[in-house]
């Protein structure tokens, strides 16, 4: 960090406790918006189809679209927060948003909606490493970023929540105001939060590592494509197969730039970092419980049930606020166990949860005691494993790399969303064909594929389960730094070097 950087962080660390929490709830409140954005446009995709005469296949890309640049340029908006300067990367991505959602709200065209959901994405891919970065320079490690990083993540559940009751009421006005109310909204951000967010400058020297930025994000997006693609196409498709090779040729091309390039996209102390490994490896599983879960309870509810999605939404409402309650609990929760520890609670709980529901899912069954318990316990998991991932993948983490650790750690989670729903539709499918053949009737069939589903889901906790218990012994291993204080663990965890 330089001296400048590191005077501003400390008038920023040094502001009444009022000020920093102004700032914070700028900052959050355009993250909400982002995470929003999903589940809004989710509820008007049927109303975009029949105006708009897109195919089913082509429906998809409303979604994948926005996807693909999320999830393909979050590393390239984390180097750019360090490079250029927070709030300014903040700005372009707030203006990027603001323009793209224009764009989708008079598209008259498939080719219109779909480039302008990939501008949405880029923006997004831009606001979300951004804002984790200010957090982490306004809060100093302690109970405040605790809390601060706890509202964050709660905010996905909040999201999840609200976003498909608002996206239905704004669709029953028209689609178009679905995305519309994002241009107002953009605009008074804007205004406010220029006036309210610190300014900051550069953290990074060097520039951008322009090769590395191309085969990394080409290399994400082709992955994510054939991720995305492989269960609507099938895994033996040429254009899926392409796409993942092409995919391994690129992200090893981007693995031997980072070692080698003066000023990488990612920078390599990362990697020197135990807790940055292990952390986002977790994350990976956490974004594929995650994405994937919610993916096979959606059909669930909508296929199987035969609720309409306005009434999925109010069924999915609890669940979503189970994801609420346990990223408020998990701070508490802190003053009596390290993050790693909370995050074995956490994966044990998701795992309980997903075991219990494969159990207790029916399609004739009550709809509270076969489905939205489970979901909620199974949710509650989640909120308590989020904010400890998070500290996990940043501790240590401060000053020139805090951008590029906060899209890293945003980058693994929007890989394992779309690894969820590969892998979880996957499952099902072939759970349903197989029951189909031997006899079952339709609705039986598609029970047994989500509750297979949910298994694999159970699974995959069990694996995140692994890494976190492997975490925490080689933590407990090693002998914390000599300046770390007792009664806070997250300044005493994870920032050893791997060996």
């Amino acid at each position: 960090m330089t001296s400048t950087t590191a005077k501003q962080s400390m008038a920023a660390q040094n502001e009444p406790g009022r000020g920093r929490w102004l700032v914070f709830g700028v900052l959050a409140f355009a993250q909400y918006l982002m995470t929003l954005d999903t589940s809004i446009v989710f509820v008007a995709l049927p109303s975009i189809q029949t105006d708009l005469h897109f195919t089913q296949t082509g429906l998809a890309w409303v979604m994948n679209a926005f996807i693909l640049s999320f999830g393909g340029f979050l590393m390239l908006g984390g180097r750019a927060a360090d490079v250029f300067g927070r709030r300014r990367v903040l700005t372009v991505g707030l203006v990027l948003m603001g323009i793209a959602s224009l764009a989708c709200g008079l598209s008259t065209q498939p080719w219109q909606i779909v480039a302008a959901r990939a501008v949405q994405g880029l923006a997004g891919a831009l606001v979300l490493p951004t804002t984790m970065a200010l957090v982490l320079d306004i809060f100093e490690p302690g109970p405040d970023r605790n809390k601060a990083l706890a509202i964050l993540a709660s905010l996905g559940g909040i999201a999840g929540a609200t976003g498909t009751v608002f996206g239905g009421l704004l669709t029953a006005i028209a689609w178009q105001a679905a995305f519309l109310v994002y241009v107002p909204i953009m605009i008074l951000l804007l205004v406010f939060g220029v006036r309210v967010v610190p300014a900051s400058a550069a953290t990074a020297t060097g520039g951008m590592d322009v090769w590395g930025s191309l085969t990394g994000t080409g290399g994400l997006c082709l992955l994510l494509y054939g991720l995305l693609e492989g269960g609507n196409k099938g895994w033996t498709s040429a254009s899926v197969l392409g796409a993942l090779a092409a995919a391994v040729v690129l992200l090893a091309a981007f693995v031997l730039r980072q070692l080698r390039a003066a000023v990488p996209l990612i920078p390599r102390q990362l990697f020197g970092l135990r807790n940055v490994v292990f952390g986002n490896l977790a994350n990976l599983v956490l974004g594929t419980l995650l994405v994937g879960i919610f993916f096979v309870l959606t059909l669930h509810l909508q296929a199987e049930r035969g609720y309409s999605p306005v009434e999925a939404a109010l069924l999915t409402t609890p669940i979503c606020l189970g994801l609420f309650a346990g990223a408020n609990i998990v701070v508490r929760l802190f003053a009596r166990m390290a993050p790693v520890t909370v995050l074995v609670l956490a994966f044990s709980v998701q795992a309980v949860a997903l075991v219990w529901w494969v159990g207790v899912l029916d399609v004739h069954a009550n709809i509270v005691l076969s489905f939205i318990l489970p979901g909620m316990l199974y949710t509650f998991g989640m909120g308590l494993a989020i904010v400890p991932a998070v500290i996990i993948c940043t501790a240590g983490v401060e000053g020139d790399v805090a951008g590029a650790a906060s899209g890293l750690n945003n980058t693994t989670l929007q890989i394992g969303g779309a690894i969820g729903v590969a892998l979880l539709s996957t499952l099902s499918q072939h759970r349903f064909d197989t029951a189909l053949a031997d006899g079952a009737s339709m609705a039986e069939a598609s029970n047994a594929g989500h509750a297979w589903a949910l298994a694999g889901g159970a699974g995959v906790a069990a694996i995140g389960l692994l890494l976190a218990l492997v975490l925490r012994a080689s933590i407990r291993g090693q002998q914390p730094p000599a300046d770390s204080q007792p009664a806070e663990p997250v300044a005493a965890e994870g920032i050893q070097p791997a060996q």
